[in-house]
């Protein structure tokens, strides 16, 4: 891979508000959808929006899509050890804090058994669930939104053999074996270690990120890579189509599978103009305080809003509690942005940078 010209900016406004939408609408797809209609999670529903928000749960795609762009832009120019403490630094101060939180709500002020299993962690549960391991291991998720974490990780994991092994310079090829696994793996549950390191469902997104990435520079642009962005778009749609398959059946609910279609086009389409800088939000530099708000607030706002829900709908009027849920769960990213990730990433980071280096000499 040729090296990146260092004169676009490092950070593009619009994806600031991409990851922000793609949050909002897993949040009200949690809060008026999922909550209601599966695992006893919330008491409350909210049948008149909830036929809309339903399809919020493609939030999630778009996340991956925006992954596979940043987390490729991060790892320009980084040793594993560097590329292993800015992803560390990035994601564990917040999330233990949100960990935490969740954990003493649902233990302290959690609905009575047998009411929302999902809501009675165990501490053992909590343990292993602070190693953001706990998907690996086969441990439950300590709150719903956690699950994706887990692909996350084997992402990062596929990047770090990538900078080890000096595959970068080759990434091309290796994206096309990846497509390739994907085509073949189909988009069947992951049973396997080699399923869960390359999640074939959900590889489609981060490719087609990575590809933007690369093809952003007038110099990157060749037919091969708009060959592996077309691959990965039609794998993508193929997978879109299972999950809203799968969504279905797991709420009992019919899920317009065209939907799913429409929304993957759109977020292709829109990357490829914000690539091409065919959209360009440079005049908005606060957008980025919405974009750092994003990863901690779908973090926090999940289950501690359940048990909201569970203690106070008999009480509140279910739109000011959903109302105020969305604003406390807004609140609360912010705090764990300004008072957690600010003051302790990097103090984490130096720790950590210290101990490796320690580690180092002793062999």
């Amino acid at each position: 891979m040729e090296p990146e010209p260092r004169k676009s900016p490092l950070r593009f406004y619009e994806i600031d508000l991409l990851r922000f939408l793609a949050a909002l609408s897993v949040v009200l797809y949690h809060y008026t959808y999922r909550g209601y209609m599966a695992d006893q999670y919330s008491p409350v529903p909210f049948a008149s929006i909830g036929r809309f928000t339903k399809y919020g749960y493609l939030g999630v795609e778009l996340f991956f899509l925006i992954s596979g762009y940043v987390v490729l832009l991060s790892a320009q120019g980084k040793t594993v050890r560097q590329f292993f403490l800015s992803r560390v630094t990035r994601l564990y101060p917040a999330f233990w804090v949100a960990c935490t939180l969740t954990f003493l709500v649902e233990r302290v002020w959690g609905p009575g058994a047998p009411v929302a299993p999902g809501l009675h962690p165990t501490l053992g549960q909590y343990l292993v669930n602070m190693t953001m391991l706990q998907g690996l291991l086969a441990v439950p998720d300590l709150d719903t939104a956690y699950w994706t974490l887990t692909i996350e990780i084997g992402f990062y994991f596929v990047v770090s053999l990538l900078l080890a092994y000096r595959l970068l310079r080759h990434l091309d090829w290796v994206l096309l074996v990846w497509l390739l696994y994907v085509g073949l793996a189909g988009t069947a549950p992951v049973t396997s270690p080699i399923a869960y390191l390359l999640f074939p469902r959900y590889a489609p997104y981060f490719i087609a990120g990575m590809l933007f990435y690369l093809l952003q520079q007038p110099q990157g642009r060749t037919w091969l890579r708009y060959r592996l962005l077309a691959l990965a778009y039609l794998l993508a749609l193929r997978s879109s189509v299972t999950r809203a398959s799968d969504v279905s059946a797991y709420f009992h609910d019919p899920t317009a599978w065209q939907v799913g279609v429409g929304a993957v086009t759109a977020f292709f389409l829109v990357f490829y103009l914000v690539a091409f800088r065919k959209i360009n939000l440079g005049g908005f530099p606060w957008l980025a305080r919405l974009g750092a708000l994003t990863y901690p607030l779908y973090l926090i706002h999940g289950n501690i809003a359940f048990v909201a829900f569970h203690r106070l709908s008999p009480f509140v009027n279910k739109y000011l509690l959903l109302g105020g849920a969305l604003a406390g769960a807004l609140a609360a990213a912010y705090a764990i942005h300004t008072l957690i990730e600010k003051r302790f990433s990097k103090p984490l980071g130096a720790q950590l940078n210290g101990w490796l280096t320690r580690l180092d000499q002793k062999a």
